[in-house]
């Protein structure tokens, strides 16, 4: 009984430790899926307390992983319980950005990006986020989406170039 609470007091542990370590990089990634800062910061602190609240039997190890997809998971659900949200062709995303004349710069772009992200296969859409918004590796990628590394790889490369074929139309 001793050693399973220790146990359980060292997940926890781990647990705090990693997410004080990656909160500036789950507050980014979310706030990329979820298009604002208030639904980013509530979503990263439900992770933390279901994480937190749940038994979990994550090897040491794997919490990062673990952490990340439980994050893309809870942004997944939020959007999809959004009744608004709704998703354009690459084609319609340079027609749209470049029509709102009343947004300009860094909000342009996001949105722009945005809609390109929207367009693309979610598999390689979940890569660019991963690599871009949340700085991880290939590795830590292909750990969290539970993917070889190559296919983690070659996801993110024919995203991007979709990407570009969308932004010079």
């Amino acid at each position: 009984m001793h050693n399973l609470q220790e146990k359980e007091s060292s997940s926890d542990e781990t647990l705090t430790q990693l997410m004080k370590a990656e909160r500036t990089d789950m507050l980014r990634y979310a706030c990329i899926r979820l298009g604002n800062l208030p639904d980013a910061e509530d979503v990263v602190q439900d992770v933390y307390l279901r994480l937190k609240t749940t038994e979990q039997h994550v090897p040491a190890n794997k919490w990062r992983a673990y952490v990340y997809r439980s994050l893309s998971n809870l942004c997944t659900d939020r959007l999809r319980g959004l009744s608004k949200q709704h998703f354009v062709s690459l084609e319609q995303a340079r027609d749209i950005a470049n029509a709102d004349n009343n947004i300009h710069g860094i909000e342009r772009d996001f949105r722009r990006i945005t809609l390109l992200l929207a367009g693309l296969p979610p598999e390689q859409a979940e890569v660019i986020r991963l690599r871009l918004h949340a700085d991880k590796s290939f590795a830590e990628i292909a750990d969290i989406l539970n993917v070889p590394l190559t296919t983690a790889k070659s996801r993110f490369q024919y995203g991007i170039e979709k990407l570009r074929k969308g932004l010079r139309r």
